[in-house]
């Protein structure tokens, strides 16, 4: 699907792309992958439109046109093939979790922000982000987003056990998750990243966004995992000073890695782990308050 070459520049074009995947894909879930690589492929995503809140980007013409969309854009084209394979599936409204402005939130902040996927497939609903799939968008520079495209295979029938950690949708049924959680709990747990969400640590601690100390204390970080760290990082945006790497400890089944506390004011704090000779995951974030 990557490699289709047909110009795709209405919607009335989209018949010959859902034509060639229903003659070149014989089940359901092959056909929802093939639409699913090309969206992520040939969609990009639209900031200008993102900025300014414009509804256009979310409608299927423009994006065939124009090949951008905002999320509900993405979601609803992904809708549109699903509908075209007689595929039963849902779009999602809700809140999703990303960037420093979402580290901690308080009650009133989960207002509706993101759209994505629900598809019934071989009997069991899976969980699709066609957006975050395709790329992420950088907001260091909150003037100035950025998006950068690189496909990212996490959210692609991604576990509901894990998707319900940075989102959630405003129908607690869409959680799709044996154990779902209420608005109080997503919201005051930390930051979870893309990189958590494709791991297989099972837990940690803190499991609160919002840290308060003093400088000179020692803040105490846990991964429940099998695999093996050796070390971890911290970082922030905007306090380069903040920045730590150590060698981890194990204790019964976790991972622990303790921060000296050194910088004083309000700021968020970037926790991840090394592994290989230049790899490395960013996981999790949490709020500072630091007297």
């Amino acid at each position: 699907m990557r490699e289709y070459q047909v110009k795709i520049k209405s919607e009335k074009d989209l018949y010959k792309l859902t034509y060639y995947i229903r003659t070149n894909f014989d089940a359901d879930s092959l056909r929802l992958r093939a639409a699913f690589i090309w969206m992520t492929e040939n969609i990009m995503y639209d900031v200008k439109a993102f900025i300014r809140e414009d509804p256009s980007a979310a409608q299927l013409n423009y994006v065939i046109r124009y090949k951008k969309a905002v999320c509900s854009g993405y979601a609803n084209l992904l809708k549109y093939f699903c509908d075209a394979f007689a595929i039963e599936s849902e779009i999602v409204v809700g809140y999703a979790r990303t960037g420093r402005k979402s580290i901690f939130l308080d009650q009133h902040s989960l207002r509706s922000n993101h759209a994505w996927n629900a598809v019934n497939i071989n009997g069991k609903w899976r969980l699709i982000d066609a957006t975050w799939a395709t790329g992420h968008l950088n907001v260091s520079n909150e003037e100035k987003p950025v998006f950068k495209k690189g496909y990212n295979e996490t959210y692609y029938f991604t576990d509901p056990e894990k998707l319900k950690l940075n989102h959630f949708p405003d129908k607690k049924e869409f959680q799709f998750a044996d154990n779902s959680i209420d608005k109080r709990t997503f919201r005051k747990q930390p930051l979870f990243l893309s990189d958590y969400l494709a791991d297989t640590i099972q837990e940690v601690s803190p499991n609160i966004s919002l840290l308060t100390a003093k400088a000179g204390d020692t803040l105490l970080f846990r991964l429940k995992t099998e695999k093996r760290i050796n070390s971890m990082y911290a970082f922030s945006e905007t306090q380069k000073k903040a920045e730590y790497r150590e060698l981890v400890n194990y204790n019964n089944g976790w991972i622990e890695f303790y921060y000296p506390v050194t910088v004083k004011g309000y700021y968020e704090l970037y926790i991840g782990y090394y592994y290989g000779i230049t790899g490395n995951k960013t996981l999790l974030a949490y709020r500072l308050d630091v007297k």
